[in-house]
C-alpha cells in the first residue's frame, strides 16, 4: 500500500512539471516597439511557393504591420524579424551575405556550392558577419543574411536552415542583431546581354 502511495506522488509530481513547464522563447533581428505597429507571425510552412511568402510579407511591411516568421518547436518558439522595405533597398555585398534556395537546397550566392550544416558556425562568423567601412570604421556592426530564392520555388529547406543558423548564432553569446532579409531572385544577365537589352529598349 505504502508503494502504491509513493509511485502516485512521482506520477502526481512528473504530470505537474509537464504541465507548468513553460516554452522558451527566442527573437532575432531588430524588433521595433508596439508603437510602430501590429506584430504579425507568419509561419513558412503556410505558403506554397517562395514568391507567395515575399508578397505576403511586403503585404504586411507596407501596410504599417511588423511581419514576424514563427518557428515552434517542442520546448521553443522562435521569432524572426526580417528587414523588410516597401521600396527597393540598393545593397551591394559582392554575394557574401546571399544565400539562394533551389528545390529545398541552400547555394553561397549564386554558385553551386552547397551550404552544409556542418559548417554553418564557420559561414556565420565569416561570410554573414557585417562590418560597416563608410563610417572609417572596422567594427563588427551584426550578422546579415539575404535569402533569395524564384517565385515559383518551394519554401522547403529554409525552416530548416533558419533553425541551424540561429543554433549557431545563439553559441556566439553576442549582443548583436542576426539581420535576415528576404529578397526574389533577379536572373543574373551577362554585361554584354545587359548592355545589349540597354540599347534595344533606347531604340
Amino acid at each position: 500500500m505504502k508503494l502504491n502511495f509513493t509511485k502516485y506522488l512521482i506520477l502526481l509530481f512528473f504530470i505537474a512539471s509537464c504541465v507548468h513547464q513553460e516554452k522558451e522563447l527566442k527573437e532575432y533581428g531588430h524588433k521595433e516597439s508596439d508603437d510602430h505597429g501590429v506584430h504579425i507571425a507568419l509561419q513558412l510552412s503556410e505558403f506554397p511557393s517562395y514568391g507567395q511568402f515575399i508578397d505576403r510579407l511586403r503585404e504586411v511591411t507596407c501596410n504599417d504591420s511588423i511581419p514576424k516568421i514563427t518557428i515552434e518547436k517542442k520546448n521553443l518558439t522562435q521569432n524572426i524579424y526580417p528587414i523588410e522595405h516597401c521600396e527597393p533597398i540598393i545593397f551591394d555585398p559582392k554575394e557574401k551575405h546571399y544565400v539562394s534556395f533551389a528545390r529545398g537546397k541552400a547555394y553561397k550566392g549564386h554558385s553551386s556550392k552547397e551550404l552544409k550544416t556542418d559548417s554553418m558556425g564557420w559561414i556565420l562568423k565569416n561570410d554573414f558577419a557585417y562590418y560597416r567601412t563608410s563610417n572609417g570604421s572596422n567594427n563588427l556592426e551584426g550578422y546579415l543574411i539575404i535569402i533569395e530564392s524564384n517565385r515559383n520555388e518551394r519554401v522547403d529547406g529554409i525552416e530548416k536552415f533558419l533553425t541551424n543558423l540561429t543554433l549557431e548564432f545563439d553559441k556566439l553569446e553576442t549582443n548583436l542583431d542576426l539581420n535576415i532579409s528576404f529578397w526574389e531572385q533577379v536572373p543574373y544577365m551577362p554585361p554584354e546581354q545587359t548592355l545589349e537589352n540597354e540599347k534595344t529598349e533606347e531604340n
